[in-house]
């Protein structure tokens, strides 16, 4: 029997897609202190609120929750990622938007627009002149309103490409309490455990909220984020205030996982420096000590080393069992229509890590992707054996029911050594087997047997052979066949950046 937690340890709770995590944050804001502390890569100032406490005030949006919160004295700190102006226009725009409304709502609210510092060396933007060039025209060709200081000086020769971002989900309020995982904030990520909405607005996320002195190393770790964005040239908006420095011991467990890198400098500079790879190290050594199964929701899984420390565990452990939930394919590819040299490099670079799995699985494995179980729409991006798909975001790994690994880093290299992650490790046999139990709840109509692949695997190919609104569960076949057929390895290409 596991022991009880001494009274004064951290508690934590799952939060299961965004119908879960967005009134859990909410309430937490609502009911800070002294300080409130975010940082997300998208945060979106008019996503609705949804808790019964808000609404209660009478708040409508996050604008207005950070405003009404800033307004009774809290110490409201927001920290967003800021993206490459010329190559990712359209989330650099929305980034300055959001930051501006924040401000605009109240102009207490601390605010740090933060790109990565790590830029291309000249060599590397000479290579890519051409690419730089159209990005540029294109831009100029369809002008927007909404310009901001960078974009204007990358439009007018100041050219810093930027290859990474910062890519974390969390907050902390008052030091004692947060939420960590893999979901943003913004009406696209809104969905609930139906999955009622078209295929295009489904958006599958775990997060988790933590009430204890584990809180206290999110926070260290939102302040060194917070200094390194300042030092890297972060725009501004509201109060020039650090948070205070008043950390107590961390606890050895839950323990707080980074992937932190920064800027290498040179003519021939290109990937970041990893100053911390703690996300891939706890992935890779849980997952070789793995003996009875493994399962995992990423939205990638793409990182070779990642799967070779399963293979080699399969082969010492011949009884060992994984599941890999998956999306079909990425975003921009189901409803986006992406279809560049990127895009399939970066699928090619799947399929070499599952073909790595399958050869050292065999039938242990499952590899399978959520659809809902009605006829898709024509609308709906690619479907699944005539089903729309149930986008997957989340970011979760379960060990042999012993370890959980929750946070914002997906199983390819981006997220374990170049942009800046948070994530968990629980070390709660209770935790760890309850939460498992709960997702393969969600996903399969059967409660039997949840962590073996057979269960898995057999529930894919039966839904596969019935009509969509006949099935009983989400459950399909990940397609190999058009992913391979989409595929195309591009030799040279850093898979880190993938």
């Amino acid at each position: 029997m596991t022991a009880a937690p001494p009274t004064n340890a951290t508690t934590l709770r799952p939060l299961i897609m965004a119908a879960e995590m967005f009134p859990a944050l909410e309430d937490m804001v609502l009911t800070a202190r002294t300080e409130a502390l975010l940082s997300f890569r998208i945060f979106d100032a008019d996503t609705r609120l949804r808790s019964n406490a808000a609404k209660a005030a009478g708040l409508n949006t996050w604008a207005d929750l950070l405003a009404h919160t800033a307004g009774r004295g809290v110490a409201v700190r927001l920290l967003l990622a800021d993206f490459d102006p010329l190559f990712t226009t359209d989330l650099h725009r929305s980034a300055w938007a959001s930051a501006r409304a924040f401000h605009s709502a109240h102009p207490e609210i601390a605010i740090r627009l933060a790109p990565h510092g790590a830029t291309l060396g000249p060599v590397w933007r000479r290579i890519f002149r051409r690419k730089i060039t159209e990005k540029r025209q294109a831009i100029k060709d369809a002008p927007d309103t909404a310009d901001t200081p960078p974009l204007k000086a990358a439009l007018t020769g100041d050219i810093r490409v930027r290859p990474v971002t910062l890519h974390q989900k969390l907050a902390v309020i008052d030091g004692t309490r947060a939420i960590l995982g893999g979901i943003d904030v913004d009406e696209r990520r809104w969905d609930d455990e139906n999955h009622s909405q078209p295929a295009p607005q489904t958006w599958h996320d775990v997060s988790m909220a933590i009430d204890g002195p584990a809180a206290a190393p999110v926070r260290a770790h939102f302040r060194d984020c917070w200094a390194i964005a300042s030092h890297d040239g972060a725009a501004r908006f509201g109060p020039d205030s650090d948070p205070p420095a008043a950390e107590p011991p961390a606890p050895a467990e839950p323990k707080l996982l980074r992937t932190l890198s920064r800027p290498q400098t040179g003519p021939l500079a290109f990937a970041p420096r990893t100053t911390a790879r703690e996300i891939e190290t706890a992935h890779i050594r849980a997952f070789r000590n793995a003996n009875r199964h493994v399962y995992i929701e990423t939205q990638f899984f793409r990182h070779r080393p990642i799967a070779r420390a399963l293979a080699r565990a399969a082969m010492e452990n011949p009884e060992l069992q994984l599941i890999v939930l998956l999306p079909t394919e990425p975003e921009r590819i189901i409803f986006g229509g992406h279809d560049g040299t990127d895009a399939r490099h970066a699928q090619a670079l799947q399929l070499r890590c599952l073909d790595m799995l399958e050869g050292a699985f065999g039938p242990r494995l499952a590899i399978v992707s959520p659809a809902k179980p009605e006829p898709a729409s024509p609308e709906e991006g690619k479907p699944l054996a005539g089903a729309g798909i149930v986008y997957v975001h989340a970011k979760v790994a379960v060990v042999d029911d012993e370890i959980a690994i929750i946070g914002s880093a997906n199983l390819n290299g981006r997220s374990m050594r170049w942009d800046t992650e948070a994530a968990m490790a629980v070390h709660r046999p209770d935790f760890a087997r309850d939460l498992r139990k709960r997702l393969a709840g969600h996903w399969l109509a059967t409660e039997t047997d949840t962590h073996r692949a057979a269960t898995w695997n057999e529930a894919a190919w039966t839904n596969a052979k019935k009509a969509p609104e006949d099935r009983e569960d989400f459950i399909l076949p990940y397609p190999m066949g058009r992913n391979r057929r989409f595929s195309l390895f591009m030799p040279g290409l850093p898979a880190d950046m993938f």
